[in-house]
């Protein structure tokens, strides 16, 4: 599915965990595609896709929520990661040539993926200066839950971003909760209390990044490709000693977030 204004196009993958699969501006690629002639490509390292229920990494798969434990699938070793909708088709709700609303359930009807009954919707919205996507969990009950995307970049010419808090990782990567100074890259950390904004630079095109999430997983430690990763919670958040690193959806309320790629020529 091709959507297109002005100089940019954004190719859609619907089967594909709802990702974007492509975004073009002056006929330049940008994200890492399904074919790449550098890596191995997986599931996980191309493109554009969503995050839901989840972002990141869930240690072991479970979590403990109002007295109850609940678990999912294990989908990265020992550990599930990026949620329940990354490897599964989107029914398309509607389109145009500008836009497109994909939906999806949060579980695939066993339980295994995820033990609540809700949905999630993604939008992706082009303009001739930007790509929007919102993402909006539907809950049919209470449910803790995360939302993010992730984008995995062809490798930029130049970055900038600057955070004042990064969390602190054990010795398995996973976050515990507390905040550190942040580190000289390379990184694969979550950082918040954003400075400055990232913006990237590749092949003269200028990429700026703002969202309406907190949180920013940056993954650079790859050679042809680098990751900023906007979330509304840090990863393993659900198992972290405080519930103010992820939010509860409710039914009849809207549980969404964010999500803004601004395009143009690097000066």
């Amino acid at each position: 599915m091709l959507l297109q204004a002005g100089n940019i196009r954004v190719e859609v993958a619907p089967q594909d965990g709802g990702r974007i699969a492509q975004i073009f501006y002056n006929d330049h690629e940008l994200l890492i595609g399904q074919t790449h002639n550098e890596s191995v490509v997986t599931t996980l390292t191309w493109g554009c896709y969503p995050m839901a229920p989840f972002a990141g990494r869930l240690a072991g798969g479970t979590f403990a929520w109002n007295g109850n434990r609940y678990s999912t699938l294990q989908t990265h070793g020992n550990h599930a990661i990026h949620g329940t909708v990354v490897t599964r088709p989107w029914e398309v709700l509607d389109h145009s040539d500008t836009h497109v609303c994909m939906s999806i359930t949060l579980d695939d009807g066993s339980h295994a993926l995820w033990p609540f009954a809700g949905t999630c919707e993604h939008i992706i919205q082009v303009t001739p200066n930007e790509v929007k996507c919102v993402l909006t969990i539907h809950a049919l009950e209470p449910f803790p839950y995360q939302l993010g995307w992730h984008p995995c970049w062809r490798k930029p010419d130049s970055t900038n971003f600057a955070f004042s808090s990064m969390f602190e990782k054990d010795i398995n990567q996973i976050p515990t909760g507390r905040m550190v100074e942040p580190t000289s890259g390379p990184w694969d950390d979550c950082f918040t209390d954003v400075i400055t904004e990232p913006t990237l630079h590749i092949n003269n095109v200028a990429i700026s990044l703002t969202s309406s999430a907190e949180y920013w997983v940056i993954y650079d430690e790859l050679a042809h490709s680098t990751c900023i990763e906007p979330q509304t919670g840090p990863p393993n958040a659900f198992n972290l000693f405080t519930d103010d690193f992820f939010d509860v959806a409710q039914p009849q309320q809207e549980a969404c977030a964010e999500f803004t790629i601004r395009l143009g020529t690097s000066a």
